[in-house]
C-alpha cells in the first residue's frame, strides 16, 4: 500500500489501534481487525500439521511460536518502531497461493558434489514473504561458507520450476564455469589466507571467494583433496613473491596492489598460469 493511502486511512481513524498478525515471530500490521484475523486463521490452517506434530513430539514452545495470533498496538508505536512504518500497514488481506519449489546444495570449489537435494514440493506463500512470486519460475544460487552452494527454484508452474532448477544445477556443476575469471587481488588474498590456514581471513563475501579459490586451483597454487590448502607450487609462490610482507588487506585497498611495481611479476605469473589452465582439456 502506498504511503498516501496509509496516511488517508490513518487520518480517518487517528486514535484507532492497529491489529498485528504475529506469525512465527514475523509481524504484519492491519487497520482492520478482520483482515488480521483472517490472515492468522489462514496461517494456522496451512501450518496445522506442523503445529500438531511439534506438540505431539514434545516441543510446545515451538508450536506456540508457530501458532499465529493477533495483538494490538498504537499507530504511534508502529510509526516509530514497526518495519516499514505506516506505509506497511495493510488495508486488505495479503494475497496467498501455493507454489512449486526445488532446492539442493553442493559442496566443493573446483569439483562440486551434491550434498543434499529435495524432491519437488509444494508450499504456501504470502505476498509479504520474500519468495512470493506470480512468475512461472524463479531461480537462485547462493554461496555459503565452507564451499557450500545452495540452488533453489520456485514459482507457480511446476514444469517451469523443474526446468529452472535443472538449468541452475547445470550452471553450478559446469567446469569451466561462466562465472570463472581471474581477479589477481582476490587470488592473492586466497593464497595469503591459505598460507595462514584460514582462507577467509582476508575475504568477506562468499561469491567472490568461490571464484578466487577456483582460480587459485586452476593456477595450480591450491588444491582441495582432503582439505583446501596450498600446493607445493602455491607455497613457493607465496615465498617467492613475499606475499606475507604485503599490507594487511583488511586495512588497505588490495584492489590497487596488482598495480604496485613489486607485484608485477606475481600478477604476470597468475595471468600466465590461468591462461594456460584455460587451454587444458576438461
Amino acid at each position: 500500500m502506498s504511503a498516501a493511502a496509509a496516511g488517508e486511512v490513518a487520518a480517518a481513524r487517528p486514535d484507532a489501534d492497529l491489529h498485528i498478525a504475529v506469525l512465527n515471530g514475523h509481524r504484519e500490521a492491519f487497520f482492520d481487525a478482520g483482515h488480521a484475523q483472517q490472515l492468522v486463521e489462514q496461517w494456522n490452517s496451512v501450518y496445522a500439521g506442523t503445529i500438531d506434530r511439534d506438540r505431539t513430539e514434545g516441543y510446545p514452545e515451538s508450536a506456540d511460536r508457530l501458532t499465529g495470533h493477533v495483538e494490538s498496538c498504537t499507530q504511534e508505536h508502529w510509526r516509530r518502531h514497526g518495519p516499514g512504518g505506516m506505509s506497511a500497514v495493510w488495508t486488505r488481506v495479503p494475497a496467498f497461493h501455493t507454489q512449486h519449489a526445488r532446492s539442493a546444495s553442493f559442496i566443493g570449489f573446483a569439483r562440486r558434489r551434491e550434498l543434499q537435494a529435495s524432491a519437488p514440493y509444494v508450499r504456501g506463500v504470502w505476498e509479504f514473504q520474500s519468495w512470493y512470486t506470480t512468475q512461472a519460475a524463479r531461480r537462485g544460487i547462493e554461496f555459503r561458507p565452507r564451499g557450500v552452494i545452495e540452488v533453489k527454484a520456485f514459482g507457480v508452474d511446476q514444469q517451469a520450476v523443474e526446468t529452472a532448477f535443472a538449468d541452475a544445477v547445470t550452471h553450478v556443476l559446469a567446469s569451466p564455469n561462466t562465472d570463472d575469471h581471474l581477479d589477481p587481488a582476490g587470488v592473492l588474498k586466497v593464497l595469503l589466507g591459505l598460507a595462514g590456514h584460514d582462507v577467509r581471513r582476508y575475504t568477506t563475501f562468499e561469491a567472490p571467494l568461490h571464484t578466487d579459490v577456483r582460480a587459485a586451483i586452476a593456477c595450480g597454487l591450491a588444491e582441495e583433496e582432503a582439505q583446501l590448502q596450498l600446493t607445493a607450487e602455491g607455497r613457493a609462490f607465496v615465498e617467492r613473491h613475499a606475499l606475507a610482507g604485503l599490507p594487511d588487506p583488511r586495512r588497505d585497498a588490495w584492489e590497487e596492489l596488482p598495480e604496485l611495481p613489486e607485484l608485477t611479476e606475481a600478477v604476470t605469473e597468475l595471468g600466465d598460469r590461468h591462461a594456460a589452465a584455460a587451454q587444458l582439456p576438461r
